[in-house]
């Protein structure tokens, strides 16, 4: 079954094999607490996946084996996450290709796909217990491409930048805990500004456009991620229609020029005010 995932009953066969899962509502609601204490805490992004999952994932994984690049994904049990932290390969890559792009992120921010794995321990052990096509295309989809998102799109690892990739992240992959998180988020990331001094508007604005470029946008995980690596990146962005985050770069903006902020965590630009 696993070889070939092809037709309907496939399908319907893997799917009955998945464990039931009750939704979790109060697991979610305290891992959302502790992520807006500690926003670097990505293990609380875990846990609110597993508490809020439920069945909602199915329709999602029937239309990625719906196209080429998923069923092949299943078929040649791929790992993204293998690929991606493949630096030599990457470097051979053209200066502004999307794996060039996205090896200078993950060096800039000091990150490795393999990095994310270990730092969601929770995830790893839910996915064990999942059928190996669901596991496969789980890790793929929800986990190695998250830090892709960042590069295609063009959203920092600041807290609002890490808002609006999820908001994205939801309208492609429908889960839950990711539209959770986009539609709080706001209120805690504009909480960390006000104690920075700095006012909060175009927070709210930000994250609705993120949703909007998200729905907006071909829907990227049915796309041979591989064979994206090698694309000029701002060729690859028109072709999916991923749009500029306008009202994100206008907040980063104003941060820079009140604070000479440049990078990093909002939370710590709070504590030093």
């Amino acid at each position: 079954m696993t070889a070939s995932i092809i037709g309907p009953e496939d399908i319907d066969a893997v799917l009955a094999t998945v464990p039931r899962q009750r939704i979790r509502p109060l697991d979610a609601v305290r891992a959302l607490i502790r992520l807006a204490r500690d926003p670097e805490d990505t293990q609380q992004v875990a846990l609110m996946g597993i508490a809020l999952a439920g069945r909602s994932q199915r329709r999602v994984f029937r239309r990625f084996v719906s196209f080429p690049a998923g069923q092949a994904v299943i078929r040649e049990k791929r790992s993204l996450a293998r690929t991606l932290d493949d630096h030599d390969y990457l470097r051979t890559l053209k200066p502004n290709s999307l794996g060039r792009h996205y090896l200078a992120f993950m060096e800039r921010e000091g990150l490795s796909a393999r990095g994310l794995i270990e730092a969601t321990p929770a995830v790893t052990r839910k996915l064990s217990e999942l059928p190996e096509p669901i596991r496969l295309f789980s890790s793929y989809t929800s986990r190695d491409m998250h830090d892709l998102y960042h590069v295609l799109t063009g959203y920092g690892r600041d807290e609002l930048g890490e808002v609006c990739v999820l908001a994205v992240s939801y309208e492609q992959l429908r889960i839950r805990a990711f539209r959770l998180i986009s539609t709080t988020g706001p209120f805690v990331v504009r909480r960390y500004l006000r104690k920075a001094g700095i006012d909060g508007d175009g927070v709210f604005a930000a994250v609705r456009e993120a949703r909007r470029i998200g729905r907006a946008a071909a829907w990227i995980p049915s796309l041979d991620i591989e064979a994206l690596l090698a694309e000029d990146l701002d060729e690859l962005r028109a072709r999916l229609n991923l749009a500029e985050p306008v009202a994100y770069r206008a907040v980063i903006a104003r941060i820079r020029t009140a604070t000479g902020w440049n990078s990093g965590p909002f939370s710590a630009l709070a504590r030093t005010v």
